[in-house]
């Protein structure tokens, strides 16, 4: 490193290798320096590993090498090599998922049954034209029936900025939840129509101010229907008043920076999200409801392996009006969950919450799995850590909250978690929480953040 000591080095090319469906630009619109910029030569190390998880970040490869390719060292002009292997983008897989929002409700509260079972096929390529342009299509049966197209148009515009994403979707199923008692879904099943029935299409256009702000705005019209013996019976605010079908034009803005190394398993970094959303447009929608969010994580790597991570999100009602149960979601679903609840759905219409994890990677390793070009599989990373892990939060319930003693209270958890990284894209950890009710157990969950 003494060679590289206060030198001022000249970018004369960049050179991509390795991406046989990826086109170029689509690399290079991820990198913070181009041809013809000057560096210094003590920055080049930090530069390198910067770039190469931004290039990560988009999921398109499962590693990525930076290196000087060519160095001319009487006139300090450099060629800069990005290596990647692409990882498959094409994936027509059989479904066989879990119809609950979690492993944890499947299993022990409905002992595993086979019948809450999805299955059929769906085709995803991550990469059509090369362009990370993605489509996905999804053909479901069993629990739910599900007809699904989504697909991430190419970028357009001077600077290959913006996007269009399209997206349709039809589902019905044979058993549906109509209420929350005790914090938990009830389910009415019916053998002779579908309890409740959904179709949306939307549309989205994005745009990638730089490299770390991103804005989309989304329109759709959705239509949602249940049965009479939901609407009228088991709860008349299922869809308010007593009726047995809702539809809706929303409106969705959302302004985005992330800085992040890597996107499910950030060591360093920050990321910041505002979204908010209007649905129902004009006097003949059946919702009327404006809400507004905020998310903030900040990451700090203390070393190479350890690292600590801070979240808060909050989400607030602007229109107070009543909502529909339907529509009263709050803590449980998706991405917005508390470790220590997965048993629990807490509705409302606003929240809080805030978690901490402290993280140590104790394996680092990638090896390979077959031959080098058996198959184009050559190499596996493989990250392995232990994290300890704090959550709070609270929901406010307004109208929903009589039977629902989680409402309109602080939650809290704490516990240890056991994760698996492999090919930087897919996450994987078993948590042990325990929660405000010394409630305790082993929890299973994938793709999360935290």
């Amino acid at each position: 490193m003494d060679q590289l000591t206060a030198q001022v080095l000249h970018i004369d090319s960049i050179l991509y290798t390795g991406n046989k469906k990826t086109q170029n630009y689509i690399i290079r619109r991820e990198l913070d320096f181009k041809v013809g910029d000057s560096i210094e030569s003590t920055t080049l190390s930090v530069m390198f590993l910067r770039n190469r998880s931004r290039i990560l970040n988009t999921g398109l490869f499962k590693e990525v090498a930076l290196n000087i390719k060519s160095w001319d060292t009487e006139s300090n002009h450099i060629s800069i090599e990005i290596k990647v292997q692409e990882v498959w983008y094409i994936y027509p897989i059989p479904i066989f998922e879990l119809a609950d929002r979690n492993f944890n409700v499947w299993w022990d509260e409905f002992n595993g049954s086979l019948s809450r079972v999805n299955y059929g096929i769906r085709f995803t390529h991550n990469n059509l034209t090369g362009q990370q342009d993605a489509l996905k299509l999804t053909a479901q049966f069993g629990y739910s029936t599900k007809l699904e197209m989504n697909y991430s148009w190419p970028f357009f515009g001077k600077d290959r900025a913006w996007r269009f994403t399209t997206e349709a979707l039809y589902s019905k199923n044979k058993e549906s939840y109509f209420n929350t008692l005790e914090d938990k879904l009830v389910f009415f099943k019916s053998e002779e129509d579908y309890p409740l029935q959904r179709f949306r299409l939307a549309t989205s256009l994005q745009h990638r101010t730089t490299l770390q702000l991103f804005q989309s705005l989304r329109l759709e019209y959705v239509y949602n229907q249940t049965s009479d013996q939901i609407s009228k019976v088991l709860n008349p605010n299922f869809f308010l008043p007593n009726q047995n079908k809702q539809q809706f034009i929303a409106v969705r803005y959302e302004f985005k920076y992330d800085d992040r190394d890597l996107k499910y398993y950030p060591s360093k970094g920050r990321a910041a999200e505002i979204v908010i959303l209007k649905e129902g447009l004009g006097n003949n929608s059946d919702v009327n409801s404006l809400t507004a969010s905020f998310q903030i994580d900040q990451y700090i790597p203390w070393n190479t392996r350890h690292n600590a991570g801070f979240l808060i999100k909050a989400k607030g009602s602007i229109i107070r009006d009543q909502i529909p149960y339907y529509n009263s979601r709050a803590l449980g679903y998706g991405e917005n969950y508390l470790k220590g609840y997965e048993y629990y759905v807490v509705d409302g219409m606003d929240f809080i919450f805030l978690k901490f994890r402290e993280r140590f990677i104790f394996y680092d390793r990638t090896f390979s799995l077959l031959p080098e070009k058996k198959l184009g599989i050559r190499a596996l990373p493989l990250k392995l850590s232990v994290a300890a892990h704090a959550s709070s939060g609270y929901v406010n319930n307004v109208f929903y909250a009589e039977t629902n003693p989680l409402s309109n209270r602080w939650l809290y958890s704490s516990g240890m978690s056991l994760e698996g990284l492999f090919s930087n894209t897919s996450l994987i950890q078993l948590d042990w929480s325990i929660n405000h009710r010394k409630e305790s157990g082993f929890y299973l969950h994938f793709k999360k953040e935290f």
